[in-house]
């Protein structure tokens, strides 16, 4: 069977319904870290990244979510911040080799900006 993107959609609906994504995407915005907010549902994160990199819209929500419920105690858009404070903000996430789908979610929230 071909997979194409609205079939990865209807099987992740499945296991990541929309209901669960609301609760998540709350969670990370009051600042609980995206795994907690995972494992409340018995799922780990790859499931809402694998979410995120099929479906742009839950991606930005997702990023955004990040964004407001990081920590503005921490220094953000370092490697140290991701490794020792473990935040996983799209601007620590960037800071990580391979992490392009971050980067790109910054330049283009960069670009709407100017």
């Amino acid at each position: 069977m071909h997979r194409t993107t609205h079939w990865y959609r209807a099987n992740m609906d499945a296991v990541f319904p929309a209901r669960t994504r609301e609760h998540v995407l709350d969670a990370v915005s009051a600042g609980v870290p995206l795994d907690t907010a995972m494992e409340e549902h018995d799922l780990p994160d790859e499931v809402a990244y694998g979410r995120a990199r099929r479906d742009p819209t839950f991606r930005d929500r997702l990023y955004r979510a990040l964004m407001d419920g990081r920590d503005p105690n921490l220094r953000h858009g370092r490697c140290v911040t991701y490794a020792r404070d473990r935040c996983r903000c799209p601007e620590c996430q960037a800071t990580q080799p391979g992490c392009t789908a971050a980067r790109r979610w910054l330049d283009a929230q960069h670009a709407r900006a100017s």
